[in-house]
């Protein structure tokens, strides 16, 4: 269970980091932020898909 909110927090913190509002400074970021957060809510996602995955086979 505690892997499951280690995971479920990477996914909102990648969406934290899609949806982080920029200053006028760090305009030129924005991409990367976008990038870095789709990237982090796409392997956390996949990893809770497996580790679910996982969960439900070694309890057949």
């Amino acid at each position: 269970m505690n892997k499951f909110f280690n995971y479920l927090g990477g996914v909102i913190g990648g969406f934290g980091l899609i949806y982080v509002p920029v200053s006028d400074l760090l305009t030129s970021l924005e991409p990367l932020f976008d990038a870095v957060g789709i990237i982090t809510v796409s392997v956390f996602a996949v990893a809770l898909v497996v580790n679910g995955v996982r969960s439900l086979l070694n309890k057949v």
